[in-house]
């Protein structure tokens, strides 16, 4: 398999509890299929929605940054989607 393709079909990993101090155990088989290791560092985003979190490996979001900046052309594309409001027809 070819890097970047993902032969995961696997979305939920289970149930976690948030302990006192607000921490919360990742799951084995999801810390296993990212690679995520014992000192990794996550960057973490509140969704628009405020239904959830998304954790990104901290080196991930380096690497992307790294290549925004050598590649001034992903700043000039058309977004991929456009948000349509409430009472508006999608194209």
């Amino acid at each position: 398999m070819k890097k970047g393709n993902c032969s995961k079909q696997r979305i939920v990993y289970g149930v976690v509890t948030v302990s006192e101090k607000g921490q919360i155990a990742i799951p084995v088989p999801l810390r296993d299929d990212l690679g995520i290791k014992q000192g990794d560092k996550l960057f973490m985003l509140k969704r628009k929605d405020e239904a959830g979190f998304t954790a990104i490996k901290l080196e991930e979001i380096d690497y992307l940054m790294s290549n925004l900046g050598e590649n001034d052309d992903l700043l000039n594309k058309k977004p991929l989607y456009t948000k349509v409001t409430k009472g508006e027809k999608g194209v």
